[in-house]
């Protein structure tokens, strides 16, 4: 009988007491829909900045996911629009693939930060087109009454 008992012990699964509080669920591991500038997921937000030495304006839709989604276009210009499409890589990062005429023509990446009291996205854009393989500068904040 002893021995039995000794079997089922040992069977079973063993938890140490540390303490006598209640067990507290760790927290979620941040999203990296955290970097939607605490707007509601799955709204176009609008952006304001530059693309080289052009002004631009962004509408970026961001998911639950991480996806982002939009476009943006330069006011000083033709009026062409270029589609954008990327992922919040990680928590501050940001990777836009750019398309003109449905076809890619640059990749931009982006790091997150804050200037007086604004969120900044800024970083390079990458020119993919065999015509135009320069690197820009591009850098956009949400507008103030978005």
């Amino acid at each position: 009988m002893k021995n039995q008992l000794l079997a089922v012990l040992l069977l079973l699964p063993i938890g140490l007491v540390t303490s006598c509080a209640p067990p507290v669920t760790p927290p979620l591991p941040p999203s990296t829909a955290d970097t939607a500038d605490a707007m509601p997921i799955g709204t176009a937000q609008t952006y304001v900045g530059s693309v080289g030495t052009h002004s631009a304006v962004f509408v970026l839709t961001w998911q639950p996911d991480g996806n982002v989604t939009g476009h943006y276009y330069h006011p000083d210009n033709s009026g062409v629009i270029f589609k954008l499409k990327g992922k919040n890589t990680a928590l501050g990062e940001l990777v836009l693939t750019e398309y003109a005429a449905d076809v890619q023509s640059a990749i931009i990446s982006l790091k997150k930060s804050t200037s007086h009291g604004l969120i900044v996205w800024s970083g390079k854009m990458h020119n993919t087109d065999k015509h135009d393989s320069r690197v820009l500068d591009v850098s956009f904040t949400r507008k103030a009454d978005a």
